[in-house]
């Protein structure tokens, strides 16, 4: 057992919209099946949130086809056009003899190629990465903007954008009401999915090491990171303060996101039986208790070998890397 073992990152899903939750899901399930050792151990529950990813997607596509009318194309068309203008201008600039506009150009690669855009793709993909995108590029990238003077052409990306998304929330409004309804239980069951596996995953780490896991932590931690940086700009909780994956500590003893405890033995006697909160639920499976410590943890003894409450953390901050 190695409690200190990297886990997967917490994230705060109540600050991100229908197509963001479901976006970050399809990233990190595609992170999950690629990883052979996982998926010996959590294929079913890797399956699960694969099913819950789909069925939102059917949902949130009935929900928006009515709404290709000839507004939406019209907007649609402006929107790639300023797309394709402001990254074509950026990837001539590459080629720039001007040292300074050589440079931010290749420097805006990076977002340009994280975020990849497709224009010919689906409606509410397309729309959730232009937005971040532009966020992105207006918070990280503004020298490189103005160096190259594109600033404008960004602001006006994004306000064609959110032009965009505002007619389809219109036409969603008055044609296809009801199926807001559906589409909120369907994004909650895709998050319950993606929360059962987390929580699943985290213990494996635990108990048997993140190394044969390394690559896969580090992937996920890194759209984990991502994402709580989009929330901090929707003035959620800023990246750091978000890492231990809850507000104000809960009471151990009361699960919540870091609940759940290991209880040791009385005085002169060996541990008890433990149990171990795997996270976003509460409740968690038994585990066999050890020998408690003055100050609990799983293992060591203090002057008499028993006594203590020690806690098995699956939502450690130090350890889900969303430093």
């Amino acid at each position: 057992m190695d409690i200190n073992a990297r886990q997967i990152g917490y994230l705060e899903f109540n600050y991100l919209d229908q197509s963001e939750v479901y976006q970050y899901s399809v990233d990190q399930l595609s992170r999950a099946k690629a990883c052979a050792p996982l998926m010996a151990k959590l294929g079913s529950e890797v399956g699960a949130w694969e099913l819950a990813a789909q069925a939102f997607d059917t949902a949130y596509r009935k929900s928006t086809t009515a709404g290709q009318t000839k507004t939406v194309e019209g907007l649609d068309k402006e929107r790639d056009s300023l797309y394709n203008g402001l990254t074509g201008t950026i990837n001539n600039a590459t080629k720039s003899p001007i040292a300074a506009q050589k440079a931010a150009a290749t420097e805006l690669q990076e977002p340009i190629k994280r975020y990849d855009v497709k224009t010919t793709g689906e409606y509410q993909q397309q729309t959730m990465r232009v937005g971040q995108f532009c966020q992105d590029l207006l918070a990280n990238f503004a020298a490189q903007l103005t160096t190259l003077g594109l600033t404008a052409w960004v602001e006006a990306l994004q306000a064609k954008n959110t032009e965009f998304q505002e007619a389809m929330n219109v036409r969603t409004d008055e044609q296809a009401g009801y199926v807001k309804s559906e589409l909120t239980q369907l994004k909650l069951q895709l998050i319950a999915a993606y929360r059962d596996f987390r929580k699943l995953a985290n213990v494996i780490f635990i108990y048997e090491g993140d190394g044969a896991y390394a690559t896969t932590i580090d992937q996920m931690n890194a759209e984990v990171r991502h994402y709580k940086q989009i929330i901090a700009r929707k003035g959620g909780p800023s990246a750091a303060s978000s890492d231990s994956g809850q507000g104000a500590s809960p009471n151990p003893s009361q699960g919540g996101e870091n609940g759940g405890q290991q209880t040791g033995g009385d005085s002169n006697q060996g541990g008890g039986t433990g149990t171990i909160d795997t996270g976003d639920t509460g409740g968690g499976s038994t585990g066999g208790g050890t020998t408690g410590g003055d100050n609990g943890g799983s293992t060591g003894g203090g002057d008499n070998g028993g006594g203590g409450t020690g806690s098995i953390v699956i939502d450690n901050p130090e350890n889900d890397g969303g430093d």
